[in-house]
């Protein structure tokens, strides 16, 4: 952002006064971000509307943390155990949108045949770096 602001400085030098001008538009959608990620910081437990998907369901729990560590081995998405009495259940992924998950979705229902996509209310999503 600073470098941003020193290069509109820098440009606005270059230029006679008051024979260009320059518009700076917000790309659509960032106050929706904004709005989002502050209420993310003001409620860090706060949940949205979106899907997961669900590898395991039983009632071992073993099992369950061997599962979510086979996962995790083969890929690079979020991944945690829940206690739903009377089972332990295995979700994966975090996606705010059922096309997003679906990536997901197609690509480990071969190894993992019991998946099913789950509508949920989910944790913030981490930003893509």
């Amino acid at each position: 952002m600073n470098k941003l602001i020193c290069f509109l400085l820098c440009f606005s030098f270059y230029l006679d006064e008051g024979s260009a001008q320059i518009k700076v538009t917000k790309p659509v959608g960032l106050d929706g971000l904004i709005y989002g990620r502050s209420a993310q910081r003001k409620h860090p437990d706060a949940k949205i509307e979106g899907y997961h998907i669900l590898i395991f369901n039983g009632d071992n729990r073993n099992r369950a943390e061997s599962v979510k560590a086979r996962f995790n081995s083969e890929y690079k998405h979020y991944s945690e155990v829940v206690w739903d009495e009377p089972n332990f259940k295995v979700y994966v992924g975090l996606f705010k949108t059922k096309f997003e998950c679906m990536s997901l979705y197609n690509e480990i229902k071969g190894k993992y045949q019991t998946a099913i996509v789950v509508k949920d209310k989910i944790p913030y999503p981490p930003l893509n770096d």
